[in-house]
């Protein structure tokens, strides 16, 4: 999750932990894009960060990782929105919400991922491949 607020962060994440989704948070988005985000399921990305806008974020991880993303942002200009889900976010999600609608939001994009991805099995390997 890339979010500076770190009071809304440790909320949604509360809630979140209640269905065994962990969130780590990075409120420096630079210290998110190098920490490895093709270990993550997916994305929680704020368009308002210090440093780099989230729009920048969203870029930067498209251009590197095939994962979902999820921009959840009060900013609620209608360009925005379309900026994001055309450079690869997945989902526009407009603060405030109710954590349940995001534990909703969360589930489907990662019921239509394991759906896209193929198990290879020989002996004691197996691997996961996205088509």
């Amino acid at each position: 999750m890339f979010e500076d607020d770190s009071e809304f962060s440790c909320f949604l994440g509360e809630y979140l932990e209640k269905y065994n989704i962990k969130i780590t948070n990075y409120e420096d988005p630079y210290l998110g894009l190098s920490s490895g985000i093709d270990n993550y399921d997916l994305v929680i990305l704020d368009l308002t960060l210090p440093v780099m806008d989230g729009l920048e974020v969203c870029s930067e991880i498209t251009k590197k990782y095939n994962i979902p993303i999820i921009i959840s942002s009060a900013r609620s200009d209608t360009t925005d929105k379309i900026i994001g889900l055309q450079i690869g976010a997945d989902y526009y999600l407009p603060k405030p919400y109710d954590p349940k609608e995001m534990y909703a939001v969360i589930q489907s994009l990662l019921r239509r991922v394991k759906k896209n991805q193929t198990l290879i099995s020989s002996g004691d390997f197996q691997y996961e491949k996205s088509p």
